[in-house]
């Protein structure tokens, strides 16, 4: 789960990392104390809460001298789209004074198999570029998983990145500090980027990007984050729906599902082919519904609660069931929970299925019966049809549909 801006903040808050004094603002109805805190504090950011990188490039952060400008910049920036990433309000913070920028992040690092601690004395920059033209400026050291990050190490490594004195002892404390939140809050990736150093020698976390592991979140009763997607917005109801599947039952997978803007609905096996059917389809011009998958060989009542799920999507002209030949998954089993989603669902468009492995045979004899049962326009593939020509077929299928819905509105 990627956080935003001001709820990562307020994380580092907790553990004594400085950062600007702020207010978050999701509606205009809460924007009444923009004024009084303009004249607290003076000179302020108002930054759009997006889950985008880049967002200073886009317009997305705004500078204000007065508590009008601010107003006006939190009016243009509460509803904006970003990347693709639509804004969830405003963060409207003091504006610092600045001598120095720096850079911190930790995170797991498969070569070491380790959290790692990255700083640099460049911070204000994307770490990919100075990653690409200066990398003999980042300073990468792996943190002992069982000993953790002791002051001691953290002045060495602060050292080694340049900093002396009073600014390497204040960098240590901070570095310790941020990897007690990565530490405790089981999180992928904590960044600060900047991190500011003012007139009077103190560091304050400029912006927060933090990822926290979505597997741990049993451990973290007290998070209350509300639920988001990987695309920049809020989950709609059906990718609410879905995150449910899975939820305390631990029998395959079958809840993974994002809503695009296509047409055609894809019940999709396994994660490689998924993505491979999927950009087979783009690529033959077909538009995408949904991206979804299942796998790890999940009971039929999961199949058929994804299935509810994908065929409720309002607009649809075709559904594409694919996957692979299957190691470990029943296909009889799964095409059962797939067969009781379409008797629940009753789809008047057509529907191409391909699949193959354990029980396909089964598999494909209750398809057929549920083809004629339910008066379904549905064809069959097996192992022999691949999985990618299988496309041009769910395409011209849906053409055809909508050619016909076009033939009943004349």
């Amino acid at each position: 789960m990627n956080l935003y801006e001001y709820e990562g903040k307020s994380l580092f808050k907790k553990y004594g990392i400085r950062v600007p004094e702020g207010i978050f603002i999701n509606s205009p109805q809460n924007a009444g104390n923009i004024e009084a805190f303009v004249e607290e504090v003076g000179e302020v950011a108002v930054k759009a809460q997006v889950l985008a990188g880049k967002r200073g490039k886009a317009g997305g952060i705004r500078f204000c001298k007065t508590a009008e400008g601010a107003e006006l910049a939190v009016e243009l920036l509460l509803h904006t789209t970003i990347h693709g990433s639509e804004s969830v309000g405003v963060l409207v913070e003091q504006r610092l004074s600045i001598v120095g920028e720096y850079y911190l992040s930790l995170t797991f690092d498969g070569w070491h198999r380790a959290p790692v601690v990255i700083l640099s004395q460049q911070g204000g920059v994307e770490v990919e570029e100075l990653t690409q033209r200066h990398p003999e400026k980042l300073v990468i050291r792996p943190i002992d998983s069982i000993f953790g990050l002791p002051e001691w190490k953290a002045r060495e490594i602060a050292a080694e990145a340049g900093f002396r004195e009073e600014r390497m002892r204040k960098m240590a404390d901070l570095m310790v500090r941020a990897y007690r939140c990565f530490r405790e809050n089981d999180v992928r990736l904590l960044e600060i980027n900047p991190v500011i150093e003012t007139p009077k020698g103190n560091f304050f976390a400029a912006d927060a990007v933090v990822i926290l592991d979505d597997d741990a979140m049993t451990r973290h009763r007290d998070f209350n984050y509300p639920p988001r997607g990987g695309l920049g917005r809020p989950l709609t109801e059906r990718e609410l729906q879905a995150k449910l599947i899975d939820q305390n039952d631990y029998r395959g997978v079958a809840g993974k599902y994002i809503e695009l803007d296509g047409d055609i609905a894809m019940m999709s096996a396994g994660g490689g082919g998924s993505i491979t059917n999927m950009d087979a389809l783009i690529s033959y011009g077909g538009r995408p519904a949904n991206y979804t998958e299942y796998g790890g060989n999940p009971p039929a009542e999961k199949v058929e609660k994804l299935t509810r799920v994908v065929l409720s999507k309002p607009g649809l002209t075709a559904c594409w069931h694919v996957g692979a030949v299957a190691n470990n998954t029943r296909v009889d089993i799964t095409m059962e929970g797939f067969i009781a989603g379409l008797r629940a669902i009753r789809p008047p468009f057509p529907i191409v299925v391909r699949r193959g492995g354990p029980g396909w045979e089964e598999a494909r004899a209750a398809l057929e019966r549920a083809r004629e049962e339910l008066h379904l326009d549905m064809t069959i593939f097996g192992p022999e049809m691949p999985m990618t020509e299988s496309a041009k077929v769910v395409i011209q299928k849906s053409e055809e549909y909508k050619n016909r819905l076009r033939g009943l509105n004349c």
